[in-house]
């Protein structure tokens, strides 16, 4: 299976994340990706697998995934919200889903040594150092949300009730 994505994100072309892109190819995914880690985000980038199902009346995704990352310091963090068939390796008690942010155990570098990575820059809500992960793993996991639909089981997961 393949998915196609919906993207929100910021461009300096006039239309500031009002319009989003859709992806359907990897090259598609990585010119984006290149773009947001080459551009300033004012907030994080939203992108949500476009053949999901719809909440109320088919206004909203039933999932989320928001990314944040730094090309200088070689990081980036992925926070995913859904229902539980969005977490294919998941055990979500009673199966309503979660929110969850990526895991780096024993890959993460001192906190007072990375740049601040946000699920939320309006409340300014950082993730934690231990969620940062290399770019190349960054990559990967949201190659593989495009590739199945749903959240990546290339990298580890913890839960979060920050969504």
């Amino acid at each position: 299976m393949s998915a196609a994505l919906t993207i929100w994100y910021y461009r300096h072309d006039g239309r500031d994340g009002e319009d989003p892109e859709v992806v359907s190819t990897p090259d598609a995914l990585d010119r984006i990706l290149d773009y947001i880690l080459d551009h300033p985000q004012p907030h994080p980038p939203v992108l949500t697998v476009r053949d999901r199902p719809r909440l109320m009346d088919g206004r909203y995704p039933d999932h989320e995934v928001k990314i944040d990352a730094d090309r200088d310091a070689g990081l980036g963090a992925v926070l995913c919200s859904g229902p539980a068939d969005f977490a294919p390796d998941a055990t979500v008690t009673g199966g309503d889903g979660g929110s969850w942010m990526t895991l780096a155990r024993g890959t993460h570098p001192p906190h007072d040594t990375t740049p601040a990575l946000y699920m939320d820059k309006a409340t300014r809500t950082e993730f934690p150092s231990d969620a940062l992960l290399p770019l190349a793993l960054w990559r990967k996991s949201l190659h593989e949300l495009l590739q199945t639909g749903r959240r990546p089981t290339c990298v580890q997961w913890q839960d979060t009730d920050l969504s």
